[in-house]
């Protein structure tokens, strides 16, 4: 039995660590789908000075992100139920890379997998990577799908 750690965003990047997950799991293997929204998502102080007339609480609705994110997990157990013993969903806010890391210590995963999205050595520069990060820092194996 293994427990597998899968982080999805919906990018194709993920999808294809779900496609992964399919070839790779069996009837005994404990999956656990993360999402993580960014706390900055609606709050930020960005946001606000491209918006700074629009009250964002009137149109997005406290905690309506991670309904949506939770709705889309929900789509992708039904596509890997039939491969795995157990599908748990865990939905996030914060920093992904930091999430992704604090849920593999949580569910006690054995791996990581997640996808890469490619940005190339500027896209790191400016953005970050989530994928770097963790898998820098993982206590575990991580396995990025490409």
């Amino acid at each position: 039995m293994k427990k597998m750690l899968i982080a999805y965003d919906g990018s194709d990047a993920s999808k294809k660590a779900i496609e992964m997950v399919n070839k790779c799991a069996n009837q005994d293997d404990i999956i656990t789908l993360l999402t993580v929204v960014p706390a900055e998502l609606a709050e930020s102080s960005f946001t606000k000075m491209l918006l700074p007339t629009i009250d964002l609480s009137t149109i997005v609705k406290s905690g309506s992100f991670k309904d949506k994110a939770r709705d889309s997990l929900s789509k992708v157990v039904k596509e890997i139920k039939h491969y795995v013993g157990k599908v748990d969903i865990i939905v996030e806010d914060g920093d992904p890379a930091d999430e992704i890391l604090i849920t593999a210590k949580k569910v006690e995963a054995d791996i990581i997998i997640l996808g890469y999205k490619g940005y190339g050595k500027e896209g790191r520069f400016l953005l970050g990577s989530v994928t770097d990060k963790v898998v820098r820092h993982a206590s575990v194996s991580v396995m990025v799908v490409r």
